[in-house]
């Protein structure tokens, strides 16, 4: 047996997802509107980061804190993951979102959104790391109209992977020599699309690769994909190792 201390569920995506995929299964309303089930994506991006994070950052008093309240330029959002100094404020910023239905008839409306976010905390926090997390079931349930005895009709994304892919890879990669004067673009996105019908939960960034083969979307490569923009950009404060 090994003496080897257990890591926790947060450590690997492939535990994440399966804590996901049970939330999820058990009570999917009270999975998504409780936010129990994207706050598990959440705790697997803060946990990566804060291994990641160096002992001369550590020392400063650099932290990494879930649902902070980061003022933008007009108001104050919460950002789901954030690595904080204490007197500097956001070095690196994650939004992460998940639509668990109707996806087709709300995704513009949220694509409006999480620009309007970029654009706002990147005009209060140019250098900071701009970054956003966006998941998609492979296979979903249209939301019942509030009259319809009829029951909600499942889904699948099929073809509109190609699209929503092609979507995300356009607000991101925000240029390194230009990011001070350039908004609405972030430095790094992830665009997870998961059949929940599989068990295990099944990642199918084959879809997302086929769709985007140019742009790197995937979960696994985002954290490192987010040390090497800081490494990049800033080149006084060892932040990661």
């Amino acid at each position: 047996m090994s003496d080897a201390p257990e890591l926790p569920a947060a450590a690997t995506l492939a535990a994440t997802l399966a804590e996901m995929n049970r939330l999820y299964s058990e009570n999917p309303k009270r999975a998504v509107r409780g936010q129990h089930f994207i706050k598990a994506l959440h705790g697997h991006i803060a946990y990566q980061l804060n291994e990641r994070l160096h002992p001369s950052a550590r020392a400063a008093g650099v932290y990494i804190k879930e649902e902070a309240a980061i003022l933008g330029s007009h108001k104050s959002k919460d950002v789901d993951v954030a690595v904080m100094h204490p007197t500097s404020g956001p070095l690196l910023l994650v939004g992460v979102r998940s639509q668990m239905s109707s996806v087709g008839k709300n995704v513009l409306t949220y694509y409006q959104d999480i620009v309007g976010e970029a654009v706002s905390l990147q005009e209060r926090y140019p250098m900071t790391i701009h970054s956003y997390v966006y998941l998609h079931p492979l296979t979903y349930q249209e939301e019942k109209e509030a009259t319809s005895t009829l029951p909600a009709r499942t889904a699948t994304l099929d073809t509109n992977v190609d699209r929503y892919a092609k979507m995300y890879r356009a607000i991101t990669g925000r240029d390194d020599k230009f990011y001070r004067v350039l908004s609405g673009i972030y430095d790094q996105f992830a665009y997870l699309v998961v059949d929940f019908t599989k068990s295990p939960a099944e990642l199918r960034d084959d879809l997302v690769v086929q769709a985007v083969p140019d742009t790197d979307l995937s979960i696994a490569t985002f954290v490192e994909r987010l040390v090497a923009t800081y490494k990049r950009r800033n080149i006084w404060l060892d932040l990661f190792i």
